[in-house]
């Protein structure tokens, strides 16, 4: 029983230690960011603009406004009385969506993402305790 308890713990701070330096690193994530009305630009979340990508915007029946490419500093206009969404693709698995109007840096809640995450890895704990047990049971 105690055997079983230390490798449990053992599991969980072996996948703790091998996540935890990951933890800094983001993948390359594309945003679209209002410049003014009318006009957004597309740029990745180190700062630097998107060159490549093509824009859809889209009116509140999610009917095709405008489509197109962005120009060399990764900027777009659109009509904006009819915008309601606009979407941007580079078409190497980038893709940004945004809502006209809100607030585009909307980043999901540290402490529940963290405690959602330490959760899977204690599920995974339990999963491996419990077919270890069975596997004992059979023998």
């Amino acid at each position: 029983m105690l055997k079983r308890i230390k490798l449990t713990i053992l599991v969980v701070w072996a996948m703790l230690l091998v996540m935890l330096p990951a933890a800094p690193v983001f993948a390359h994530l594309m945003l679209i960011e209002p410049v003014e009305e009318g006009k957004i630009q597309v740029v990745f979340d180190d700062g630097t603009t998107c060159r490549h990508s093509e824009v859809v915007v889209y009116d509140e029946n999610e009917q095709e406004i405008k489509q197109g490419e962005v120009d060399e500093k990764g900027k777009f206009s659109y009509p904006p009385e009819d915008a309601e969404l606009i979407v941007a693709d580079d078409g190497f698995g980038h893709r940004a969506e945004y809502v006209v109007g809100e607030d585009p840096h909307q980043a999901l809640p540290r402490g529940p993402t963290i405690a959602v995450v330490l959760a899977g890895f204690v599920l995974v704990a339990v999963i491996f305790q419990y077919r270890v047990k069975k596997k004992k049971a059979q023998v």
